[in-house]
């Protein structure tokens, strides 16, 4: 029994014996603790390592991944970095070297939404360390934009990349999870796939449904003794919203997206978020949100699914409600965002992050979406 699952039986037994208290019914009340007891016995002891581990990380050149493959290096595991972009693994790498000299990594250039290419780079990360403990899908993209600007590519290049590449690599992986009895799964969604934000349909589209498939994934390996946890992430401060592409008003709809990424007190440092993703990991949790406020607001959205909906019917009618249908990455649409006063900490906060992150900018806005295939 993982520990997830432990606390929220604890809740429940708490709730059921305040609510037999209340009715009159002592024997009941106490029965709920003596589940509760039972519970207690029954807990995971085992504690979980990442010492001498293997872990491949999709998308581990920057931001989150990188993020993620610092920690894991930090706690002795051996790490292999996937991503499109050579020279960016290269930074990466030497990074992660810099940060803890001997860090065993390995970086290998591919496209995750190539089959071919993802398949040889799994292959390879087989083979260079003997066998992979933890397959972590994290490689992602963001377009920011109104509806009326999209085009059915852009939601299809979304689902290639959030959904169908981590389809790809769990059906590769998968063999060898279950010939060693021995494997994790994590998958990186978002809060966007419980609850859509306006201007990021494509986005919200393919994290809903990276969102259904790893719910039920851990539902059906869990008799094969392989978790899956699949994390919801809200605002980060990773340094992404210069490699983001938008369309519309790219000025002002990069000023909104980049404001809320680097909100001191609602954007969660990347090194905060991996630890507490690795945590979750090594506790054998099936979900995770990362804050309370993301907690309250999936709580809200279910309870109150009306005043969500007009909540976000609200937000939209105030974003920008531009009609260019041009691809721009965020290091292009910057200027407005980069010359307000209002802005200025902001600012210093996403620099910071790119520095540390490996975010270099690009202009590049269909390779960044996966547009050039």
């Amino acid at each position: 029994m993982n520990k997830g699952l432990r606390n929220e039986l604890f809740t429940l037994c708490g709730i059921g014996a305040v609510g037999a208290l209340l009715l009159g019914r002592p024997r009941a009340a106490a029965g709920f603790g003596l589940t509760a007891a039972s519970v207690a016995l029954l807990a995971q002891r085992e504690r979980i390592s990442f010492r001498h581990e293997s872990v491949v990380i999709t998308g581990g050149s920057r931001g989150l991944g990188l993020a993620l493959a610092k920690e894991l290096v930090r706690q002795d595991a051996s790490v292999t970095l996937l991503a499109r972009d050579f020279p960016e693994l290269e930074r990466a790498r030497e990074i992660l070297l810099a940060d803890t000299p001997g860090a065993r990594v390995q970086i290998l250039p591919c496209d995750v939404t190539q089959e071919h290419e993802l398949t040889q780079a799994l292959d390879e990360a087989l083979a260079l360390w003997g066998s992979v403990d933890m397959l972590i899908n994290n490689a992602g993209a963001i377009v920011v934009a109104p509806f009326d600007t999209l085009k059915r590519e852009d939601f299809e290049a979304q689902l290639e990349l959030h959904f169908y590449a981590v389809l790809k690599a769990v059906q590769w992986m998968l063999p060898h999870f279950r010939r060693r009895r021995k494997g994790r799964i994590v998958n990186i969604c978002s809060l966007g796939g419980k609850v859509a934000v306006p201007h990021m349909l494509p986005y919200d589209t393919s994290k809903f449904a990276l969102a259904g498939f790893s719910q039920g994934l851990a539902a059906e390996l869990e008799k094969d003794g392989i978790p899956v946890t699949t994390i919801y992430p809200t605002l980060m401060n990773t340094g992404s919203p210069i490699q983001a592409v938008f369309k519309g008003d790219h000025e002002k709809e990069y000023a909104w997206f980049a404001a809320g990424d680097n909100l001191p007190g609602l954007s969660l440092s990347a090194d905060v978020a991996a630890r507490k993703i690795l945590q979750a990991v090594r506790d054998g949790k099936k979900e995770y949100l990362l804050t309370p406020a993301s907690h309250m607001r999936v709580g809200l959205a279910t309870m109150f699914p009306e005043v969500m909906a007009w909540s976000m019917a609200f937000m939209n009618r105030r974003l920008p409600s531009g009609r260019n249908m041009t691809y721009k990455t965020g290091a292009e649409s910057s200027s407005y965002f980069d010359h307000k006063t209002w802005s200025y900490f902001l600012r210093k906060r996403a620099h910071r992050a790119e520095q540390s992150l490996n975010q270099v900018p690009k202009s590049d806005a269909k390779f960044n979406m996966g547009l050039l295939h």
